[in-house]
């Protein structure tokens, strides 16, 4: 059998059985475990890929220029991950069958080559054979599978449901009530399937997952002067609009400069600019952060160093790093704060965990210690040690377990911040992180994408 690095697509005219039989030279005739991950596939073929801020595309494939140079896929980090990786499956299929040429892939125009390619994914991600499986699971008495049963079907296979219903309505022929393609489309919509998802409780935290842990090279953070900057602009202004504070982008470039040229110095430093105290806290939380060489050491009680810094421009400085002493109720939490009796035991106990881990950080997954890292988070916020800053501190305080990984920083936009104290709830209320570490994982790879390309 032939090796699937030498893998020829030119040859087929069929995108299903070049699917097919891709499949049974990559897997060699064993067994198959869903959902198939299209980004391993690119890594396995030697395809460098990466997410990009593409307006107009969903991706591109760019083909080497000599023996000695690598193919490029270029991804749209704006999309859903269930479209990412119909996308990588996509130019997976220009890899194999146009690796002579560049393609790009506009968002809504295709062409044959771009018809092609796309069922080539489709038939990639869902095999013939397994999809005809999966349907006889969820069919009724005539063969035939409803909405409900494709919902299933395409968490199943990783794909997204619009997807599933027209592989199933078009290429298996076993939709229910099966009608035209425009009818088909008001239907889709008017069903909401993101939003019956996350009634049912399902989540991409798997698929993400798999993605992380292919583009584990591609995640590597070493901090530099000007990735420093690029990132203490953006984390200060998000990060300062979390917590209500009324700044733009341009305000927080200003004060991190001159916080950077003045230090206590700077104006930004005195009492009558007290909302902007809460800035220069963050900044000098982020220089310790930052700093270079990278510590090879992290403890559950850096956040009293992180606290003290994030109140160390303010009037009484000594309010920071100091743990509560007495109880307090959150407006609006769904759960209580640890008593402060309880704190510094509690933890303790993490402190455990958290080097237990550490220890292990390189010889687990990237995921998993990612995972480790989000649900110390959510503790942390629940113990809620500090009087004030207890966001802001653990959010640092999970950046720093990044960087101490070599994994790059996050920060979480505005926009985001729903999702975020969303997903939170969802920990608070049923102990369940999926939706945390989906929310998580999306945004380290949107802030890895902006910090490569601002390098």
């Amino acid at each position: 059998m032939i090796d699937y690095l030498s893998f020829e697509g030119k040859k087929y005219r069929n995108p299903e059985r070049m699917a097919a039989n891709f499949l049974a030279v990559y897997f060699k005739d064993g067994q198959i475990t869903y959902p198939i991950n299209p980004f391993q596939m690119l890594k396995d073929m030697n395809v460098l890929f990466s997410f990009r801020n593409f307006k107009n595309l969903e991706g591109l494939y760019i083909p080497p220029e000599n023996k000695m140079d690598l193919p490029v896929v270029g991804i749209n980090i704006n999309r859903p991950i269930t479209r990412q990786r119909f996308t990588a499956a996509h130019e997976l299929c220009h890899h194999l069958r146009d690796k002579d040429k560049q393609v790009v892939c506009p968002i809504g125009k295709k062409d044959s080559i771009e018809y092609f390619a796309d069922s080539f994914a489709s038939a990639i991600l869902m095999p013939y054979a397994e999809l005809q499986r999966k349907i006889d699971e969820y069919a009724d008495e005539t063969g035939k599978v409803d909405f409900d049963g494709v919902l299933y079907i395409a968490d199943y296979f990783g794909v997204s449901f619009e997807a599933c219903v027209y592989r199933i309505t078009y290429t298996m022929q076993k939709l229910k009530d099966c009608i035209e393609r425009t009818e088909l489309k008001k239907r889709i919509k008017s069903f909401f399937p993101n939003m019956k998802r996350k009634k049912l409780g399902l989540t991409y935290a798997d698929l993400y997952c798999d993605l992380i842990d292919s583009f584990e090279e591609e995640m590597q953070f070493i901090p530099d002067d000007h990735v420093r900057l690029i990132f203490m602009n953006q984390y200060i202004y998000n990060d300062s609009r979390m917590e209500g504070l009324n700044v733009t982008l341009e305000q927080a470039s200003e004060i991190v400069t001159d916080l950077r040229m003045n230090m206590q110095n700077s104006r930004y430093c005195s009492e009558e600019n007290e909302v902007y105290m809460s800035i220069a806290g963050h900044y000098l939380m982020y220089q310790h952060i930052l700093e270079t060489p990278v510590k090879a050491d992290v403890s559950i009680y850096n956040i009293v160093d992180l606290n003290k810094y994030l109140y160390q421009y303010y009037p009484f400085p000594e309010f920071g790093g100091k743990i509560r002493d007495e109880n307090l109720v959150i407006k609006g939490a769904k759960f209580e704060v640890v008593d402060f009796r309880y704190i510094c035991k509690e933890l303790d106990k993490l402190e455990i965990e958290i080097q237990n881990i550490y220890k292990k950080k390189d010889k687990i997954k990237i995921s998993e210690y990612i995972k480790h890292v989000v649900r110390m988070h959510h503790m942390i916020t629940k113990i809620h040690p500090f009087s004030d800053g207890n966001g802001r501190t653990t959010r640092a305080f999970m950046n720093i377990q990044l960087i101490r990984r070599g994994l790059p920083p996050l920060y979480i936009k505005v926009k985001e911040k729903k999702e975020y104290l969303d997903a939170l709830e969802v920990a608070d209320t049923k102990n369940n992180y999926d939706s945390l570490y989906e929310v998580i994982f999306k945004i380290m790879l949107r802030c890895n994408s902006e910090i490569s390309q601002s390098s």
